[in-house]
């Protein structure tokens, strides 16, 4: 049954990348290919489906399908262009996401604790940005750290979940309303490394997140 939930999610991840990428190609390329400038600064607010992954859990002792299934948050990061080749402008920057989610007791009953889930990265990113001034989509990755933390209300006292190694890898658009300021999405998924029990911190699995970003874009 937790194999059939966890799959759910994941064809969802791939028809909406299929869907961004074939979208904001087209949105982009109408633009004129003026340069797309020195640098860009993103703030979005995300939405973060943390799925109820039994692996992550077993360990603490709770049932999975109590944890909380959604996250809310923002994301920010800059960005700076570098060269233009053929096309294709390169960029390097860094993002910062930040989600988290809780759920209480069902409303029928007051007993039980209420979960938390709380979900934090700092993304390093090469991308590679397709138009002009005006509008591009881009495809964009790197290696950074995360820490995922679930945690209950009933138990305060348990460390927050140590950093991992997390490679992100996704793509987005960005469309220019006015001459500083867009309207941008991204499309991100975070695949965090596994990390073994050490003294009060308990296991974490191989995961893989996805979080949408949706905000503005300013230069």
């Amino acid at each position: 049954m937790l194999a059939r939930f966890a799959a759910r999610p994941t064809r969802t991840c791939i028809a909406t990348a299929c869907i961004l990428y074939a979208l904001a190609p087209s949105a982009a390329t109408a633009q004129p290919e003026e340069p797309i400038g020195r640098y860009v600064v993103d703030v979005r607010g995300s939405v973060a489906p943390f799925g109820q992954n039994e692996d992550l859990a077993a360990p603490l002792g709770l049932d999975p399908f109590a944890t909380p299934s959604l996250g809310l948050g923002f994301e920010t990061g800059a960005h700076a262009y570098v060269f233009r080749w053929a096309g294709i402008t390169f960029g390097v920057g860094a993002s910062l996401h930040h989600s988290r989610g809780s759920r209480g007791p069902e409303l029928l009953s007051s007993e039980g604790p209420t979960l938390r889930t709380s979900f934090t990265a700092v993304s390093p990113q090469i991308s590679f940005n397709f138009g002009g001034r005006d509008g591009w989509s881009y495809l964009s990755g790197g290696l950074g750290t995360s820490r995922l933390s679930l945690r209950s209300s009933d138990d305060l006292d348990t460390p927050p979940q140590r950093r991992a190694n997390t490679l992100n890898y996704g793509g987005g658009a960005r469309w220019f309303v006015r001459e500083r300021f867009a309207f941008s999405l991204d499309l991100r998924f975070y695949a965090i490394s596994p990390l073994p029990p050490l003294d009060d911190h308990p296991r974490s699995p191989r995961m893989t997140l996805m979080v949408v970003n949706v905000g503005a874009s300013f230069r």
